[in-house]
């Protein structure tokens, strides 16, 4: 089982950079139609069909579509298969957490249809973009527990530096979603202000008339003020780390673990900005990301003082 549930971490992540990449690509609406492609499985140039004649065939983009939900489908159907195996041999959060993906993931694929039905609403890509990091994250947890044989502790110092990653990653969505990405090309400055105005208009999502979002609606200045907010959502972080070290002190494995991680991804931050998003620097920032939202879960079940060795976990009857 532990070997299986590690197998749906890497499955996981397969399926979150494969979304990443179609977002990169411009491709979440490389297929207009849910769940086929131009009304087929297969991509094919079906612009004869009358409802397609106002699209564009992109073969890449189509394929690349069709591959994420494939992907997508694959792990849901091994998170029900694990929910079968894990509970009748398990108590506690392994049991919860496996039936908890069950249903996450059944939401993750109506999120999934609703980016492409909506247009690429920001509201839905974002809930799209975090929902695989929820998805991610229980699933490491159960395979956490599993190796540890430990329950993850619900309100500790640890929690709270995840749930600040999470936020970070909350707003990573909404730029990515609103396509703020590119309006700050310097660094640390912001076009060469170091004060960015934030307002309400940040939160803003208007409905386009026409077929799609892509490219975003707001104003350039509404786009920096989002793109600064993100940035000082990395300096909160990094605040938190310092006072999670700090207060677990005892707990270097897990804690070196974050500040790999988070050393690498505050670089790779940077790096976006100044080089205008490149597509391999853009993909490896969304990856790192969730790793180190991952290993800020890790802590959660980390020992106050960690050893080389971990007993496995013991299979508990139920």
């Amino acid at each position: 089982m532990r070997r299986f549930a590690l197998f749906n971490i890497f499955l996981a992540l397969i399926v979150i950079t494969l979304g990443a990449l179609t977002r990169l690509m411009d491709a979440g609406l490389g297929c207009p139609d849910w769940p086929v492609c131009y009304g087929q499985f297969i991509p094919q140039n079906n612009l004869a069909a009358e409802e397609f004649v106002h699209w564009q065939f992109d073969s890449v983009k189509a394929w690349m579509e069709m591959i994420h939900r494939y992907a997508a489908s694959l792990l849901g159907l091994s998170i029900l298969i694990q929910a079968v195996m894990l509970w009748p041999r398990y108590l506690g959060a392994v049991r919860y957490l496996s039936l908890f993906l069950c249903g996450w993931v059944v939401l993750q694929g109506l999120f999934g249809m609703w980016t492409v039905t909506m247009r690429l609403w920001p509201p839905v890509v974002s809930a799209h973009l975090l929902g695989g990091a929820l998805t991610i994250g229980a699933q490491f947890l159960i395979w956490r527990v599993l190796t540890s044989n430990r329950e993850p502790k619900t309100f500790s110092v640890w929690s709270a530096f995840a749930f600040v990653v999470f936020l970070q990653m909350a707003l990573g969505a909404w730029t990515s979603s609103q396509y703020a990405g590119l309006v700050c090309p310097d660094f640390p400055t912001c076009q060469g202000r170091w004060w960015v105005e934030i307002d309400a208009n940040i939160l803003s999502a208007p409905k386009m008339q026409g077929d799609e979002y892509l490219g975003g609606l707001l104003s350039m200045h509404d786009k920096m003020a989002i793109q600064w907010l993100h940035r000082l959502g990395a300096i909160a972080v990094l605040i938190m780390f310092f006072y999670l070290a700090y207060r677990q002190s005892l707990q270097r494995r897990s804690l070196y673990f974050c500040m790999g991680f988070l050393s690498l991804q505050i670089l790779l931050g940077i790096l976006n900005a100044i080089w205008l998003l490149p597509l391999p620097l853009a993909l490896l920032h969304n990856t790192v990301a969730m790793l180190l939202w991952l290993s800020a879960l890790n802590g959660l079940t980390s020992h106050p003082i960690e050893t080389e060795d971990e007993k496995p976990i013991e299979e508990l009857l139920a």
